[in-house]
């Protein structure tokens, strides 16, 4: 009778831990107790830990189903089609991986996840994912607003007017090619590389991410170009623009 007891208790205290796990994730957020209860005793979740150092998913691999990141810190790498260069990201749980690439024709992930730190995850298969879906409408929602997010972020993209000096050229790029325009970046990419995508003299480039280096904005190596947080660089430029105005504008364009 003691053992049953402990047994129950030990049940009742995972399924709490597991409810509130869930309550902070993408996608489950919004559900109510007795939905998040149903989900934890039926979906099949896997759970697994990963060493700082060591790769969770690979650019390439195939999406099978669903990845949360529920403790730690993940490294994002997206590489250029060609492998020439990339571009670190951060990502911090809680956090969802392979959503863009679960369904659809390009069904590999593009990007490689390596841990900063020792990292939490919870795998759920695509099937169980699918059952969600159906089941509840709250899932379904959420869902639907990650896709979307993602779509609007990448269309608003493409209709931003286009920069007026090197160095907004330069920013403009970057905001192009991260996931999120937020956080710590690293762009693995030489200048000649860069002056080659912008169509400018790798003089040039060197010389407009001097002037960012200097303005405190960026950190630059041969090939690297470092950022600590995304936001502020667009804020703090957008700043120091307006306060330049067309003075700016004239230097810039005498490179």
């Amino acid at each position: 009778m003691h053992l049953a007891r402990q047994s129950l208790n030990f049940a009742a205290e995972m399924t709490k831990s597991m409810f509130t796990t869930l309550l902070e994730l993408p996608l489950f957020q919004g559900l109510g107790t007795a939905d998040v209860t149903a989900i934890v005793e039926a979906t099949r979740m896997e759970f697994d830990t990963v060493a700082a150092g060591q790769t969770l998913l690979h650019e390439g691999d195939a999406c099978t189903g669903l990845t949360f990141v529920i403790g730690g810190q993940l490294t994002m790498r997206t590489p250029s089609a060609d492998g020439s260069w990339h571009v670190d990201e951060l990502v911090d749980a809680p956090a969802m991986l392979g959503l863009d690439v679960l369904y659809g024709s390009q069904r590999t992930h593009r990007h490689t996840y390596i841990a900063r730190r020792e990292t939490s995850v919870m795998h759920v298969t695509k099937s169980d994912v699918s059952d969600l879906t159906s089941r509840y409408e709250v899932f379904r929602l959420n869902v639907l607003n990650a896709l979307t997010t993602q779509t609007v972020r990448t269309t608003v993209s493409l209709w931003l007017p286009p920069a007026d000096t090197l160095e907004g050229r330069i920013i403009r790029f970057m905001h192009n090619h991260v996931q999120r325009p937020a956080g710590y970046k690293c762009f693995d990419i030489s200048q000649i590389l860069l002056g080659q995508y912008l169509g400018e003299d790798p003089r040039y480039i060197s010389a407009a991410l001097a002037r960012l280096r200097k303005l405190g904005l960026v950190r630059t190596d041969r090939r690297m170009v470092e950022i600590d947080a995304f936001e502020n660089l667009l804020r703090e430029f957008a700043l120091y623009r307006s306060r330049q105005g067309d003075k700016y504008r004239k230097v810039s364009i005498t490179k």
